[in-house]
């Protein structure tokens, strides 16, 4: 009977607070069928400081790491994530890279290759040594998500990417439930815990409760996400949250989620 009840409260889910759909600017196909990248959303950090930039020439992205490698360079950590799926089919390998140069434009060249590969990035600048160092994973560690998720985060938004059988982009759709009216927010306790709360377009609210486990390679599981299954947290900070998962081989090609959360005090 839970199972039945959850099943239909995503039902619910999708008819109210889903209720706005647009299609966002994907890649222009080139002639030879590969991508061409029109723009990146890139969240970044400074320090303690996010911030979040559209970019939509390369020479933009250039002079973004240029500014990234000077940060770097004062002594600052900085760490940068690439959250639009349309900007390349990013690969789903999950295993972390390292680098480690005295030279400043492999380290740029390096950072435009694990963007590529949608990665999460982290730099910083040993002035002792001349040296960079640079950290790249698909899903962020443990240690530093764990505390962070602990707390209430305000549902945003879902990118769902879909590329066919052939490997070709057919298309996103991005899904807001505050466009439509409705707002959605989990609760995660250190218990091990989660609670969905919906308030939907025509006024109702309805709640769910299960729970979520976090692994050592940093994959958060419930079944209360949307789709079920387990996610790999891309980006976590005091902030913003960003998941993401793949249905790799379906029938009609694979299709890649990516959810994006904010944190908020209390639910409404």
């Amino acid at each position: 009977m839970k199972a039945i009840y959850r099943f239909a409260l995503m039902l619910t889910v999708l008819a109210f607070t889903f209720a706005a759909c647009e299609k966002p600017d994907d890649p222009i196909n080139g002639d030879n069928g590969n991508i061409t990248a029109k723009e990146r959303e890139i969240i970044y950090s400074v320090g303690n400081n996010e911030s979040h930039r559209t970019l939509t020439a390369e020479a933009e992205w250039d002079a973004m790491l240029e500014l990234f490698c000077n940060h770097a360079l004062a002594g600052e950590e900085v760490t940068f994530y690439n959250t639009s799926q349309t900007t390349y089919l990013h690969s789903n390998a999950k295993e972390n890279r390292t680098i480690n140069t005295t030279d400043r434009n492999e380290i740029k060249a390096w950072m435009k290759a694990m963007e590529k590969e949608g990665r999460t990035v982290r730099i910083t600048y040993d002035d002792n040594t001349g040296t960079w160092h640079g950290e790249a994973y698909a899903t962020a560690p443990t240690e530093s998500t764990s505390d962070i998720l602990i707390g209430t985060w305000h549902f945003k938004c879902m990118v769902v990417t879909h590329v066919g059988t052939d490997g070709n982009l057919i298309g996103s759709d991005l899904y807001e439930p505050d466009a439509g009216g409705g707002t959605m927010y989990y609760t995660f306790t250190d218990d091990g815990t989660v609670t969905m709360t919906m308030h939907g377009i025509d006024g109702t609210t309805a709640t769910d409760s299960s729970t979520w486990t976090l692994s050592a390679d940093g994959v958060l599981c419930s079944e209360l996400m949307p789709n079920g299954g387990c996610w790999n947290v891309n980006w976590a900070t005091p902030s913003t949250m960003i998941i993401s998962r793949s249905d790799i081989g379906t029938e009609n090609g694979d299709i890649h989620y990516q959810l994006q959360f904010e944190a908020v005090t209390d639910a409404k």
